[in-house]
């Protein structure tokens, strides 16, 4: 008996100790893990920050630059011009998207996909546009028009799916008037205005005021009510194109101006923004009217 214990004694030591020394590696493993962490977010700051002040140095010197528009290189300006009328076609198509994914296309996408499939084709779709443009030299300008159009309608068309008539608050049929405007207001040739020949801040707010007043004045008329979540949307989508061009402007001083993937900021921060707007104020009218339009 005494045997029997002695045994079962040193056993359980045994683990003990096997134990103990299993704990301190485990502890010695957590600590190099995070000393490797540290060191890793040390060095990604020490690059960040550089690399942060670079470009806050860049956008402050692209916005704070007030030459008037008429001083822009003819060139340069018709390539602005059709790069603007451009993105106003695309998001014609987006809008268009999300029009049919909320009504037309809404039963063909419920029974063949599921929403898991297509949340993934959404998240998916921004990265392969970017990358097919950045790495693919051989696209020409109509193949990139055409590739941008084609997928931004189908990210139109999931996007209504996913949200349904929530996005109809938003109004996206007005979407595309901001960047019209501008480009029409932008080259004189096709509205002869002075407004070229003032100082660019000057240009930008007088645009932007145009701008929201006839696209809040449109999305009322489409919505048939004023919407003030619509309002400050079409504030932000001018203020954005302020930004976008003074940062394309100093691209261009810089001769780094690549039309691709300007078009994809552009597109790709107005939709994060509406999407964005939607989950914040978005409202489904639809479901608000069903109750008044049900028979009793």
């Amino acid at each position: 008996m005494g045997e029997i214990l002695e045994r079962y004694i040193e056993q359980m030591s045994t683990t003990i100790e096997t134990m103990r020394r299993r704990m301190i590696a485990y502890y010695d493993g957590i600590f190099f893990i995070s000393k490797k962490v540290g060191k890793a977010v040390e060095r990604a700051k020490e690059v960040a920050e550089p690399a942060a002040a670079d470009a806050k140095d860049f956008v402050n010197l692209a916005i704070s630059d007030i030459e008037p528009l008429d001083s822009i290189e003819t060139e340069q300006k018709n390539n602005l011009v059709e790069m603007y009328l451009g993105i106003s076609v695309m998001l014609i198509g987006f809008g268009g998207g999300q029009l049919s994914g909320v009504f037309a296309l809404q039963s063909i996408l419920q029974y063949f996909f599921d929403n898991y499939v297509i949340g993934l084709i959404l998240t998916s779709i921004p990265f392969f546009v970017y990358f097919n443009v950045r790495r693919n030299i051989s696209l020409d300008d109509n193949e990139r028009r055409s590739m941008l159009f084609s997928y931004t309608m189908l990210f139109g068309i999931l996007s209504g799916y996913i949200f349904g008539a929530r996005v109809l608050s938003m109004a996206p049929s007005t979407l595309f008037v901001p960047p019209l405007l501008f480009a029409l207001l932008f080259d004189n040739g096709i509205i002869p205005l002075p407004l070229t020949s003032i100082n660019r801040q000057s240009f930008f707010i007088a645009f932007a005021s145009i701008s929201v007043f006839l696209t809040t004045l449109l999305s009322s008329i489409v919505l048939g009510y004023f919407s003030f979540a619509v309002s400050l949307f079409n504030i932000v989508h001018a203020t954005g194109i302020f930004v976008h061009f003074q940062i394309i402007m100093q691209y261009v001083k810089d001769k780094s101006f690549l039309v691709g993937e300007s078009q994809i900021v552009y597109l790709g921060t107005t939709i994060a923004t509406q999407l964005l707007f939607t989950l914040i104020f978005g409202s489904n009218n639809l479901v608000k009217d069903a109750p008044e339009n049900s028979p009793k």
